[in-house]
């Protein structure tokens, strides 16, 4: 499922922020998810998600996100196989970063503290989505 059906105004925001924000990262995974109504607020996305157990912890919604703790939220949305490491670790941040980057999904010159803009955030869950939604179905085939 496409997250630009959700809230113009909670899209354009997120596209045009210098900074993707905790908020913005777990409004755009539970509005994949159909967890919250597109007029939900980023404090509302970071609850869901921390009640299905998909983040850690409550955080600032305003609070920017690391690439390495974008990609978790994106793994679980996924539920991204990954390599050995990754599987060990359930998908730590750590190895939700590396496992992007060795699917290609990361630029090589970012690391897991980067923090990325809004559109830089919402083209990684684009091209993430096709990616590991296909990988399901050619596994099915």
């Amino acid at each position: 499922m496409m997250v630009f059906s959700q809230s113009n105004d909670k899209i354009s925001e997120i596209l045009e922020s210098s900074e993707i924000s905790y908020g913005q990262a777990c409004y755009i995974s539970a509005c994949a998810q159909n967890l919250i109504d597109d007029d939900s607020s980023y404090e509302d996305a970071i609850r869901v998600l921390f009640d299905k157990g998909q983040i850690p912890a409550i955080v600032g919604e305003n609070e920017p996100i690391a690439l390495a703790n974008l990609t978790y939220i994106y793994a679980k949305l996924w539920n991204v196989k990954g390599g050995l490491l990754f599987r060990i670790t359930k998908g730590s941040p750590r190895y939700s970063f590396k496992q992007f980057k060795s699917d290609s999904l990361i630029d090589e010159r970012y690391d897991p503290t980067t923090v990325v803009s809004g559109w830089e955030a919402l083209n990684l869950y684009t091209e993430g989505s096709y990616y590991y939604e296909n990988q399901s179905i050619d596994a099915i085939e």
